[in-house]
């Protein structure tokens, strides 16, 4: 009887070591799936932002008019155009 018992507690323990390597290996497939999804998300959208800054040409020669009016005029003693090493 005790044969019988020790027998079928060796047969549930390779079950359930069989049982979580599986878990185990599905775990990682879809830590590996994921993770490949991620990767290439991130290449798309790198590849997308080049492309967006690629074709940005800056120009040297740009300006903006507008027109504005002086609200009021700080004297030239004030601390913001100080040089803040001294």
């Amino acid at each position: 009887m005790q044969a019988l018992v020790l027998i079928g507690a060796a047969m549930l323990a390779v079950g359930a070591i069989f049982i979580g390597a599986i878990v185990l290996l599905l775990f990682l497939g879809l830590a590996v799936i994921a993770g490949l999804v991620f990767w290439i998300r991130v290449r798309c959208l790198q590849r997308r932002a080049a492309q967006a800054v690629a074709s940005v040409r800056p120009s040297s020669q740009e300006y903006v008019e507008a027109e504005y009016t002086v609200v009021r005029e700080r004297p030239a003693s004030d601390d913001r155009t100080r040089d803040p090493g001294s």
